[in-house]
Protein backbone atom coordinates (compact mmCIF):
# COMPACT_ATOMS: atom_id res chain seq x y z
CA UNK A 1 0.00 0.00 0.00
CA UNK A 2 1.50 3.36 -0.85
CA UNK A 3 1.44 6.59 0.81
CA UNK A 4 3.52 8.30 3.99
CA UNK A 5 4.48 5.75 6.74
CA UNK A 6 2.68 5.34 9.14
CA UNK A 7 3.13 4.43 13.17
CA UNK A 8 3.42 0.97 14.62
CA UNK A 9 0.51 0.27 17.06
CA UNK A 10 3.19 -0.59 19.20
CA UNK A 11 5.03 2.89 18.89
CA UNK A 12 2.01 4.56 18.86
CA UNK A 13 0.42 2.72 22.55
CA UNK A 14 4.48 3.68 24.16
CA UNK A 15 4.27 7.29 22.68
CA UNK A 16 0.03 7.23 24.03
CA UNK A 17 1.76 6.07 27.41
CA UNK A 18 4.34 9.21 27.27
CA UNK A 19 2.19 12.18 27.04
CA UNK A 20 -0.06 10.67 29.42
CA UNK A 21 2.61 10.62 32.29
CA UNK A 22 3.85 14.24 30.60
CA UNK A 23 0.20 15.96 31.54
CA UNK A 24 -0.06 13.65 34.83
CA UNK A 25 3.82 15.86 35.69
CA UNK A 26 2.22 18.67 34.77
CA UNK A 27 -0.80 18.68 37.28
CA UNK A 28 -3.68 18.36 34.43
CA UNK A 29 -5.27 15.14 35.79
CA UNK A 30 -5.03 14.62 39.71
CA UNK A 31 -6.85 12.26 41.69
CA UNK A 32 -8.60 10.28 39.26
CA UNK A 33 -8.04 9.79 35.60
CA UNK A 34 -10.51 10.75 33.09
CA UNK A 35 -12.97 7.78 30.95
CA UNK A 36 -11.00 5.99 28.54
CA UNK A 37 -13.73 7.76 25.56
CA UNK A 38 -12.59 11.01 27.04
CA UNK A 39 -9.27 10.06 26.60
CA UNK A 40 -9.12 8.79 23.38
CA UNK A 41 -10.86 12.33 22.58
CA UNK A 42 -8.22 14.34 24.02
CA UNK A 43 -5.32 12.22 22.65
CA UNK A 44 -6.59 12.04 18.69
CA UNK A 45 -6.50 8.56 19.19
CA UNK A 46 -8.71 5.29 18.86
CA UNK A 47 -10.04 3.76 22.22
CA UNK A 48 -7.89 0.54 21.94
CA UNK A 49 -4.60 2.30 21.17
CA UNK A 50 -6.04 4.36 24.63
CA UNK A 51 -6.74 1.23 26.90
CA UNK A 52 -3.12 -0.39 25.89
CA UNK A 53 -1.21 2.40 26.63
CA UNK A 54 -3.44 2.87 30.05
CA UNK A 55 -2.41 -1.07 30.79
CA UNK A 56 1.02 -0.44 30.35
CA UNK A 57 0.95 2.49 33.11
CA UNK A 58 -0.67 -0.03 35.31
CA UNK A 59 2.11 -2.62 34.83
CA UNK A 60 4.20 0.77 35.90
CA UNK A 61 2.20 1.17 38.85
CA UNK A 62 1.30 4.63 37.39
CA UNK A 63 -2.66 4.12 37.81
CA UNK A 64 -4.59 1.54 39.24
CA UNK A 65 -5.98 -1.51 37.89
CA UNK A 66 -9.01 -0.60 35.95
CA UNK A 67 -12.67 -1.70 37.94
CA UNK A 68 -15.92 -2.25 36.24
CA UNK A 69 -18.26 1.14 36.04
CA UNK A 70 -14.77 2.96 38.05
CA UNK A 71 -12.07 5.18 36.30
CA UNK A 72 -8.84 4.61 37.27
CA UNK A 73 -6.63 6.03 40.33
CA UNK A 74 -3.74 8.23 39.92
CA UNK A 75 -1.24 6.92 41.87
CA UNK A 76 1.39 8.57 44.04
CA UNK A 77 4.15 6.94 41.83
CA UNK A 78 7.80 8.56 42.39
CA UNK A 79 7.95 9.56 38.84
CA UNK A 80 4.99 11.85 39.27
CA UNK A 81 4.92 15.84 39.93
CA UNK A 82 4.90 16.66 42.95
CA UNK A 83 1.78 17.03 44.30
CA UNK A 84 2.43 20.30 46.24
CA UNK A 85 4.00 21.87 42.66
CA UNK A 86 1.34 24.49 41.25
CA UNK A 87 -1.70 23.34 38.97
CA UNK A 88 -1.07 25.40 35.56
CA UNK A 89 -4.68 27.67 35.15
CA UNK A 90 -6.54 25.75 33.57
CA UNK A 91 -9.70 27.67 32.78
CA UNK A 92 -12.86 25.65 30.95
CA UNK A 93 -15.88 26.99 29.19
CA UNK A 94 -19.29 25.45 29.04
CA UNK A 95 -21.29 25.76 26.35
CA UNK A 96 -24.58 24.50 24.96
CA UNK A 97 -22.84 25.13 21.01
CA UNK A 98 -19.26 23.98 20.07
CA UNK A 99 -16.51 26.38 19.36
CA UNK A 100 -17.77 26.94 15.20
CA UNK A 101 -21.07 26.96 16.00
CA UNK A 102 -20.83 30.17 18.24
CA UNK A 103 -21.59 34.06 17.38
CA UNK A 104 -18.44 36.22 15.94
CA UNK A 105 -18.58 38.40 19.17
CA UNK A 106 -18.25 35.45 21.46
CA UNK A 107 -15.31 33.81 19.03
CA UNK A 108 -13.65 37.45 19.60
CA UNK A 109 -13.95 36.82 23.38
CA UNK A 110 -13.23 33.40 23.59
CA UNK A 111 -10.20 33.87 20.84
CA UNK A 112 -9.32 37.34 23.89
CA UNK A 113 -9.32 34.98 27.13
CA UNK A 114 -7.44 32.54 25.51
CA UNK A 115 -4.82 34.76 24.66
CA UNK A 116 -4.75 36.55 28.08
CA UNK A 117 -4.24 32.88 30.04
CA UNK A 118 -1.63 31.71 27.75
CA UNK A 119 0.46 34.98 28.57
CA UNK A 120 0.18 33.44 32.25
CA UNK A 121 0.93 30.07 31.65
CA UNK A 122 -2.65 29.15 31.25
CA UNK A 123 -5.55 27.91 28.53
CA UNK A 124 -9.30 27.93 28.00
CA UNK A 125 -10.82 24.49 26.89
CA UNK A 126 -14.46 24.61 25.48
CA UNK A 127 -16.65 21.86 26.61
CA UNK A 128 -19.70 21.21 24.51
CA UNK A 129 -21.76 18.32 25.96
CA UNK A 130 -24.88 16.98 24.07
CA UNK A 131 -26.45 16.76 27.47
CA UNK A 132 -26.00 20.32 28.65
CA UNK A 133 -28.83 21.00 27.78
CA UNK A 134 -31.35 18.70 28.91
CA UNK A 135 -33.94 18.87 31.82
CA UNK A 136 -31.49 17.54 34.59
CA UNK A 137 -27.99 17.17 33.28
CA UNK A 138 -26.48 17.27 37.08
CA UNK A 139 -24.87 13.74 37.13
CA UNK A 140 -23.09 13.90 33.86
CA UNK A 141 -22.01 17.74 34.96
CA UNK A 142 -20.59 16.11 38.36
CA UNK A 143 -18.65 13.80 36.28
CA UNK A 144 -17.43 16.63 33.36
CA UNK A 145 -15.68 18.62 36.91
CA UNK A 146 -13.98 15.54 38.32
CA UNK A 147 -12.79 14.37 34.77
CA UNK A 148 -11.51 17.71 33.88
CA UNK A 149 -9.85 19.14 36.66
CA UNK A 150 -9.72 23.01 36.01
CA UNK A 151 -9.19 25.83 38.24
CA UNK A 152 -12.48 27.74 37.36
CA UNK A 153 -15.37 27.27 35.22
CA UNK A 154 -17.30 29.95 33.02
CA UNK A 155 -20.76 29.36 32.02
CA UNK A 156 -22.14 30.20 29.06
CA UNK A 157 -25.73 30.21 28.42
CA UNK A 158 -26.34 28.07 31.43
CA UNK A 159 -29.50 26.39 32.74
CA UNK A 160 -31.08 27.01 35.99
CA UNK A 161 -29.93 23.35 37.04
CA UNK A 162 -26.37 23.98 35.59
CA UNK A 163 -26.10 27.03 37.58
CA UNK A 164 -27.87 25.79 40.86
CA UNK A 165 -24.99 22.80 40.67
CA UNK A 166 -22.06 24.85 41.01
CA UNK A 167 -23.85 26.93 43.61
CA UNK A 168 -24.25 23.97 45.63
CA UNK A 169 -20.95 22.09 44.93
CA UNK A 170 -18.63 25.49 45.61
CA UNK A 171 -16.68 24.72 42.43
CA UNK A 172 -14.99 28.46 41.15
CA UNK A 173 -17.14 29.67 38.54
CA UNK A 174 -18.21 32.88 36.35
CA UNK A 175 -21.58 32.82 34.65
CA UNK A 176 -21.25 34.34 31.30
CA UNK A 177 -24.78 35.34 31.63
CA UNK A 178 -27.81 36.32 33.62
CA UNK A 179 -28.15 34.40 37.12
CA UNK A 180 -31.05 32.34 37.64
CA UNK A 181 -33.80 33.62 40.82
CA UNK A 182 -31.55 32.48 44.18
CA UNK A 183 -28.40 31.93 42.28
CA UNK A 184 -25.40 33.60 44.21
CA UNK A 185 -23.34 33.38 42.17
CA UNK A 186 -20.54 35.72 40.68
CA UNK A 187 -21.97 36.70 36.90
CA UNK A 188 -21.26 39.32 33.78
CA UNK A 189 -23.66 40.06 30.80
CA UNK A 190 -24.93 42.93 29.28
CA UNK A 191 -27.89 44.72 31.03
CA UNK A 192 -30.26 43.43 28.63
CA UNK A 193 -33.16 44.69 30.94
CA UNK A 194 -31.74 48.06 30.79
CA UNK A 195 -30.63 48.22 27.12
CA UNK A 196 -34.23 47.05 25.88
CA UNK A 197 -35.66 49.62 27.84
CA UNK A 198 -33.73 52.87 26.10
CA UNK A 199 -34.45 50.59 22.79
CA UNK A 200 -38.15 50.73 23.67
CA UNK A 201 -37.65 54.77 24.47
CA UNK A 202 -35.70 55.11 21.31
CA UNK A 203 -39.09 54.15 19.44
CA UNK A 204 -41.17 56.16 21.90
CA UNK A 205 -39.45 59.07 21.15
CA UNK A 206 -39.92 58.47 17.45
CA UNK A 207 -43.70 58.34 17.77
CA UNK A 208 -43.87 54.43 17.58
CA UNK A 209 -46.58 53.18 20.11
CA UNK A 210 -47.23 49.83 18.82
CA UNK A 211 -44.19 47.33 18.94
CA UNK A 212 -43.04 43.76 18.54
CA UNK A 213 -40.00 41.89 20.31
CA UNK A 214 -38.72 38.90 18.33
CA UNK A 215 -38.28 36.21 21.69
CA UNK A 216 -36.29 32.84 21.08
CA UNK A 217 -37.38 29.80 22.26
CA UNK A 218 -34.52 30.35 24.91
CA UNK A 219 -34.56 29.75 28.87
CA UNK A 220 -32.01 32.20 28.95
CA UNK A 221 -32.57 34.66 31.58
CA UNK A 222 -31.00 37.17 29.61
CA UNK A 223 -34.52 37.22 27.37
CA UNK A 224 -36.85 37.56 29.66
CA UNK A 225 -35.19 40.55 31.29
CA UNK A 226 -34.97 42.20 27.72
CA UNK A 227 -38.83 41.78 27.36
CA UNK A 228 -39.49 42.95 30.84
CA UNK A 229 -37.02 46.28 29.95
CA UNK A 230 -38.98 46.74 26.56
CA UNK A 231 -42.96 45.81 27.97
CA UNK A 232 -42.07 47.91 31.13
CA UNK A 233 -41.19 51.46 29.79
CA UNK A 234 -44.12 52.52 31.18
CA UNK A 235 -44.80 55.80 28.61
CA UNK A 236 -48.46 56.31 27.78
CA UNK A 237 -49.78 54.88 24.81
CA UNK A 238 -47.05 52.50 24.20
CA UNK A 239 -47.27 48.83 24.02
CA UNK A 240 -45.10 46.29 23.57
CA UNK A 241 -45.93 42.41 22.24
CA UNK A 242 -43.64 39.50 22.13
CA UNK A 243 -42.74 37.79 18.71
CA UNK A 244 -41.89 34.09 19.75
CA UNK A 245 -39.60 32.43 17.21
CA UNK A 246 -37.35 29.09 17.05
CA UNK A 247 -34.24 29.83 15.84
CA UNK A 248 -35.17 29.10 12.15
CA UNK A 249 -35.98 31.39 9.62
CA UNK A 250 -39.16 30.45 8.72
CA UNK A 251 -40.61 30.83 12.02
CA UNK A 252 -39.33 34.39 12.16
CA UNK A 253 -41.05 34.94 9.15
CA UNK A 254 -44.18 33.14 10.31
CA UNK A 255 -44.31 35.82 13.68
CA UNK A 256 -43.91 38.73 11.31
CA UNK A 257 -46.36 37.61 9.07
CA UNK A 258 -48.82 37.48 11.65
CA UNK A 259 -48.01 40.78 13.66
CA UNK A 260 -48.90 42.78 10.39
CA UNK A 261 -52.37 41.10 10.35
CA UNK A 262 -53.16 42.09 13.42
CA UNK A 263 -55.85 44.80 13.85
CA UNK A 264 -53.51 46.35 16.21
CA UNK A 265 -50.43 45.74 14.22
CA UNK A 266 -46.70 47.13 15.10
CA UNK A 267 -44.80 49.70 13.23
CA UNK A 268 -41.52 48.70 15.00
CA UNK A 269 -39.52 45.63 15.58
CA UNK A 270 -36.99 44.97 18.76
CA UNK A 271 -35.00 42.58 17.71
CA UNK A 272 -32.98 39.90 20.40
CA UNK A 273 -30.86 38.96 18.23
CA UNK A 274 -28.66 39.51 15.30
CA UNK A 275 -30.31 36.25 12.94
CA UNK A 276 -33.22 38.24 13.44
CA UNK A 277 -32.53 41.17 11.85
CA UNK A 278 -31.19 40.14 8.93
CA UNK A 279 -34.55 37.93 8.42
CA UNK A 280 -36.93 40.79 8.77
CA UNK A 281 -34.67 43.44 6.63
CA UNK A 282 -34.52 41.17 3.83
CA UNK A 283 -38.08 39.77 4.34
CA UNK A 284 -39.77 43.24 5.06
CA UNK A 285 -39.04 44.55 1.36
CA UNK A 286 -40.18 41.61 -0.32
CA UNK A 287 -43.79 42.30 0.89
CA UNK A 288 -43.12 46.29 0.19
CA UNK A 289 -42.57 47.57 3.35
CA UNK A 290 -39.59 49.22 3.50
CA UNK A 291 -37.58 49.80 6.40
CA UNK A 292 -37.78 52.33 7.77
CA UNK A 293 -40.15 54.61 6.09
CA UNK A 294 -42.59 52.00 6.31
CA UNK A 295 -41.36 50.11 9.28
CA UNK A 296 -38.55 51.06 11.95
CA UNK A 297 -35.88 48.11 13.41
CA UNK A 298 -33.62 47.86 16.28
CA UNK A 299 -31.06 45.10 17.20
CA UNK A 300 -29.93 44.60 20.98
CA UNK A 301 -27.47 42.41 20.00
CA UNK A 302 -24.73 43.21 17.36
CA UNK A 303 -22.55 41.34 15.07
CA UNK A 304 -20.53 42.03 12.48
CA UNK A 305 -21.85 40.93 9.78
CA UNK A 306 -24.51 43.62 10.36
CA UNK A 307 -22.66 45.96 9.40
CA UNK A 308 -22.68 44.96 5.49
CA UNK A 309 -26.96 45.76 5.89
CA UNK A 310 -28.04 49.06 3.93
CA UNK A 311 -29.76 50.62 5.46
CA UNK A 312 -27.10 50.38 8.48
CA UNK A 313 -28.96 48.63 11.11
CA UNK A 314 -29.34 50.70 14.80
CA UNK A 315 -28.29 48.05 17.41
CA UNK A 316 -26.25 47.68 20.47
CA UNK A 317 -22.78 46.99 20.56
CA UNK A 318 -20.18 45.56 23.00
CA UNK A 319 -16.49 45.31 22.97
CA UNK A 320 -15.13 42.16 23.04
CA UNK A 321 -11.73 42.57 24.32
CA UNK A 322 -13.05 44.29 27.19
CA UNK A 323 -15.39 41.75 28.05
CA UNK A 324 -12.57 39.52 27.96
CA UNK A 325 -10.66 41.38 30.67
CA UNK A 326 -13.58 41.53 32.94
CA UNK A 327 -14.22 38.02 32.83
CA UNK A 328 -10.60 37.31 33.32
CA UNK A 329 -10.41 39.90 36.39
CA UNK A 330 -13.23 38.41 38.29
CA UNK A 331 -11.52 34.35 37.52
CA UNK A 332 -8.36 35.36 38.95
CA UNK A 333 -10.04 36.90 41.84
CA UNK A 334 -12.39 34.18 42.05
CA UNK A 335 -8.93 31.83 42.03
CA UNK A 336 -8.14 33.71 45.30
CA UNK A 337 -10.48 32.10 47.54
CA UNK A 338 -12.94 35.37 47.11
CA UNK A 339 -16.05 34.23 45.81
CA UNK A 340 -17.90 37.17 45.24
CA UNK A 341 -15.25 39.36 43.51
CA UNK A 342 -17.30 42.55 43.12
CA UNK A 343 -17.44 45.06 40.65
CA UNK A 344 -20.08 45.86 38.48
CA UNK A 345 -21.16 42.42 36.58
CA UNK A 346 -23.43 44.77 33.96
CA UNK A 347 -22.15 45.51 30.69
CA UNK A 348 -23.14 48.64 29.43
CA UNK A 349 -23.50 48.47 25.48
CA UNK A 350 -22.12 51.08 23.12
CA UNK A 351 -25.55 53.08 21.12
CA UNK A 352 -25.26 52.46 17.49
CA UNK A 353 -27.51 55.01 15.92
CA UNK A 354 -27.38 53.51 12.43
CA UNK A 355 -30.60 54.09 9.76
CA UNK A 356 -32.97 51.59 10.35
CA UNK A 357 -35.22 53.00 13.04
CA UNK A 358 -37.33 56.62 12.05
CA UNK A 359 -39.71 58.55 13.13
CA UNK A 360 -43.70 56.97 12.52
CA UNK A 361 -44.81 58.84 9.46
Amino acid sequence: MGGQPMPARGNLVAECARVIRLRLADGEWRGVLPGERRMAELLQVGRDTVRAALLQLEHDQVLSPAEAGSRRNILQAPDLADASRPRPLRIGMLSPRRLEQLSQPTLFEVDHIRRALAEKGGSLDLFAPAWYEQKDPTKRLARLVEEEPCSAWILFRSSEQIQRWFAKSGVPCLIRGYPHPKVDLPHLDVDWEATARHAAGRLWRLGHRRVGILVPDESLRGVAAAVKGATELGEPDFSVFDMPENGSVESVVRALSRALTLKNPPTALIATRARQVATAMTWLPSQGIQVPSKFSVISLAYEPFLDHLIPAVSCYRVDPESVSKQAIRRIELLLTGNANPGGNSWITPEVVKGASAAARR
